[in-house]
């Protein structure tokens, strides 16, 4: 019963009730990634039973993931689907297409672009990994401005994502994106489509592991700032996209409601608090990459560090 109670707390606190038939299986699609997360950090000390199980986990996650699409699907078609208010704005066709593309621009980004880095989870990557989750997680609970549709403007947030991703590198950053991004959809939630709940949550959120794509250019190595900063801006850029689009195929009625004639201006309007989020990490992190000392102990020891 106390579980029971907790996991309640968990889909009220601080953002819209999330149905059951929605909850759990998002719930189950973190738990199978922090599972391969976990498996990843302990492969060394059994390389070819851990190896086993790792696959065990990679397929769970995609079966995770896709009986958890289905559920949202089920729960659109029992509760928005011809309801008279969302479906006469939803446009599924452009919805799916726009998922795919984006999906593949970003992971496309990450592998060419991070092709030289190594995918390995040692003690250092998953402790470094829990804390700037845990604390990207707890600064979004600080709103300083909520959007009514769902979004917020956070006190850098994102920040510790991003540092995570300009040390450890983008294609760790990216899954590390996606944990977040899954964690963001139990922690406030706004979802009526299977795409819709892609774009808004997981592929969004996986667009900040790009935040490291400079940070490994030499030129910038007596100027992180500039590096992160370059980061943070492509990073924000293709999450705004992915609000964007969701917002223009899924959440067209809130344009007729507020009486907008362009429902693409009105997307682009509503989801630039996204610019303001991000603006609000990076001038932070600005901040904290013109210190040597923290660029020196925190940044460049830790990459040095990494195995």
């Amino acid at each position: 019963m106390n579980n029971l109670l907790m996991l309640t707390a968990v889909k009220t606190w601080g953002g819209d009730e999330l149905p059951d038939l929605v909850f759990w299986p998002i719930l189950a699609l973190f738990l199978t990634l922090f599972l391969f997360m976990f498996l990843m950090f302990i492969k060394k000390r059994s390389p070819q039973k851990i190896r086993i199980l790792i696959y065990i986990a990679i397929a769970l996650c995609i079966a995770a993931a896709i009986v958890c699409v289905s559920l949202i699907g089920k729960y659109y078609v029992d509760n928005i689907k011809d309801d008279g208010y969302y479906s006469p704005f939803l446009k599924k066709a452009p919805l799916y297409i726009s998922m795919f593309v984006l999906t593949g621009a970003i992971l496309t980004l990450t592998l060419l672009l991070g092709r030289n880095e190594n995918f390995k989870f040692d003690s250092r990557t998953v402790a470094f990994g829990a804390i700037c989750v845990a604390m990207s997680f707890a600064l979004s609970y600080i709103r300083l401005f909520k959007m009514p549709q769902g979004g917020s403007v956070t006190p850098a947030s994102l920040l510790p994502l991003l540092i995570f991703s300009y040390i450890f590198g983008i294609k760790k950053g990216f899954l590390l994106g996606i944990v977040y991004g899954v964690l963001q959809a139990i922690q406030d939630p706004y979802i009526i489509h299977p795409a819709q709940f892609l774009l808004d949550y997981p592929i969004a959120f996986s667009a900040i592991g790009l935040g490291g794509i400079f940070s490994k250019i030499k030129v910038f190595n007596k100027c992180p700032q500039v590096s992160l900063l370059l980061g943070g801006i492509a990073a924000g850029a293709f999450r705004f996209t992915a609000h964007f689009l969701s917002g223009v195929f899924a959440f067209g009625t809130y344009a007729n409601d507020s009486g907008a004639s362009n429902i693409y201006i009105y997307s682009l309007a509503y989801n630039s608090f996204v610019f303001v989020d991000i603006a609000i990490a990076l001038a932070v992190g600005v901040i904290l990459f013109s210190s040597k000392a923290f660029v020196r102990e925190v940044v460049y020891k830790q990459r040095a560090k990494i195995s």
